[in-house]
């Protein structure tokens, strides 16, 4: 079990367990740590009763790259994994007050930066954003981003606008990218994403109106797909995008085993 830390600078010591993260690739558990005892760490929480402390590295030359540990660790790993490289991220960013440039400090008791001058708080910086599932007829809509590997389809999402609710950020991306009006919105589940510093919200809706037009900017292609037929390519095992895909699929086989 992990309980997580303020996340407050320390020195690795023998008795830890350990976790390092690097710009592209994360290793948990860190073995033989005792060699960074002089490397400053974050104690980031305790897990299976020993303290877990994290530690940022150059570079990791076992280490798994950021974005396929996520999609193959078990939750709670992957929950660490989360905690730990977006505070590694946030005290990275954050040395200087953004306000008078004076140097942060460590809080007494919370998990955030002081500004002695100021007597202002800064905490981690969390960016939320959406996906939303859309369906028309028993179809759902898959969607090839210009950043996406070559014929890699998957669902819509994006980031909340400053003063912007969950729900209507869905419906904004969803007109912006690709055109139609939604309904029946219906929340499924959150989970932080890293990358840099997501928490991502899942929504299901149903077509309402309007012919799909990509915006040809974030959306080169946009089609609906139904269960029977060939799927794109998809995102891998563990993305949030494809646990939704493949439930919608896992229902579909089962109602239709049901019917015979």
């Amino acid at each position: 079990m992990f309980s997580p830390a303020t996340g407050k600078l320390t020195y690795p010591q023998p008795e830890d367990l350990a976790i390092a993260v690097s710009k592209d690739a994360i290793l948990f558990p860190l073995k033989e740590h005792e060699i960074y005892r002089d490397t400053t760490a974050f104690d980031i929480g305790i897990y299976n009763g020993k303290r877990l402390v994290c530690l940022n590295l150059p570079s990791l030359e076992h280490g798994t790259p950021l974005r396929t540990f996520f999609t193959e660790a078990e939750p709670e790993i992957a929950h660490i994994a989360a905690f730990a490289t977006h505070l590694v991220r946030w005290r990275a960013t954050y040395k200087h007050c953004p306000s008078c440039g004076k140097p942060l400090k460590e809080h007494d008791f919370e998990r955030c930066l002081r500004c002695e001058a100021c007597d202002a708080n800064f905490y981690p910086v969390i960016s939320p954003a959406i996906i939303v599932s859309v369906f028309k007829e028993g179809k759902i809509l898959l969607a090839h981003n210009t950043g996406f590997p070559a014929g890699r389809h998957s669902l819509i999402a994006g980031f909340v606008d400053p003063g912007e609710g969950l729900e209507a950020a869905v419906h904004r991306e969803v007109m912006e990218e690709v055109g139609i009006s939604i309904k029946n919105l219906r929340y499924l589940e959150s989970r932080p994403w890293p990358f840099p510093n997501s928490l991502m919200a899942a929504f299901t809706a149903e077509w309402e109106s309007g012919e799909l037009k990509p915006d040809g900017v974030e959306i080169e292609r946009a089609a609906w797909y139904g269960p029977n037929g060939e799927l794109p390519d998809l995102p891998p095992k563990g993305y949030m995008a494809r646990k939704i895909i493949d439930e919608w699929l896992a229902a579909d086989k089962l109602q239709r085993k049901g019917v015979q």
